[in-house]
């Protein structure tokens, strides 16, 4: 029979190791495991997802990759088609003094710091202008392109080294050194696509002869750029050309940022793979291109955020 301090100590004893059980201690424990826990489970489940992707990546073959070359993955291995446009560089590369004067004076310079950097600037352009007239004859460019380059770089020069000269700059003589140049430049930026065009041209055709048409209907292209030049770019706007059917079929991708020919190869993986939970999930190949909470993040931000009253409604 127990006494009634039996009974108080039995009772306190239950007190004791509940408040022990949902202590702070005790509570921060379970919940570091519990996130340990949740954290290796994500961990294990896209681990098998990216297993499935890159047995996908492996089984999507051939894929036409192209990139400085164009080169065709099959399951026999690789082969490459030159694309080989020496025009290309060479114009592409003289033409981007532009892009050096406005590096130059980006952020626009409105303290001494920002004086400093033009100048500087300014001083390596005009020494790599120097540098590249010395050699330019060597390019074996026609008479006519010739002169149009040194008279552009010539030009630049005279831009930058005045600028030093006076030690000040503005907009104005900065937009009319562009303005004044931009006559070859445009020029340049035309015999530069054509140079590339020929050579993807005579690439992708050597690919396609050397394919039978069961590979060829199969076979997924992949190329690669910027994400501003997504939507429209040369390669873009030779597939729509030559190979409308695949262009239409979603057997064109274009890879942002990615390179090298094993980065490039397996996005095409990545992008059915999407298509595929996209199909699986709901119903829709294309489900994935948007956001997956994109659609319900809508109305939880309508009742997140206050509307403020509209300046006027007309």
């Amino acid at each position: 029979m127990q006494t009634f301090w039996m009974r108080r100590s039995c009772n306190f004893a239950a007190v004791l190791g509940l408040v022990l059980l949902f202590s702070p201690a005790t509570l921060a424990a379970d919940q570091s495991d519990a996130d340990k826990a949740v954290d290796t489970f994500n961990h294990a489940m896209l681990s098998i997802f990216h297993r499935g992707q890159g047995a996908l990546s492996e089984d999507t073959r051939p894929i036409m990759v192209i990139a400085r070359d164009v080169i065709v993955i099959s399951k026999d291995g690789k082969a490459t088609y030159p694309r080989s446009a020496p025009r290309y560089q060479q114009l592409k590369s003289t033409t981007h003094v532009l892009l050096g004067i406005i590096g130059a004076v980006t952020p626009w310079p409105d303290d001494d710091a920002g004086n400093d950097r033009w100048k500087r600037e300014f001083s390596t352009i005009s020494a790599e202008i120097d540098a590249l007239l010395a050699a330019i004859d060597g390019l074996g460019l026609s008479q006519d392109s010739l002169a149009s380059q040194k008279e552009m770089l010539e030009k630049a020069r005279a831009f930058t080294e005045q600028a030093l000269a006076q030690g000040e700059l503005t907009r104005e003589a900065v937009s009319k050194v562009i303005n004044d140049t931009r006559p070859i430049w445009v020029e340049n930026m035309r015999e530069t696509a054509r140079a590339e065009l020929t050579a993807l041209h005579s690439a992708v055709s050597s690919a396609r002869a050397a394919m039978d048409e069961e590979d060829w209907a199969k076979m997924y292209i992949v190329h690669h750029g910027g994400s501003s030049v997504e939507d429209v770019n040369v390669v873009l706007l030779y597939l729509q050309r030559v190979m409308p059917e695949k262009v239409a079929a979603g057997q064109v991708m274009f890879a942002e940022n990615a390179h090298g020919t094993d980065a490039l190869a397996n996005h095409v993986g990545y992008v059915i793979m999407q298509r595929n939970v996209g199909a699986w999930a709901f119903g829709d190949p294309a489900r994935m291109e948007v956001d997956l909470l994109g659609y319900e993040a809508g109305s939880i931000l309508d009742e997140m955020i206050e509307a403020p009253p509209p300046a006027d409604v007309e």
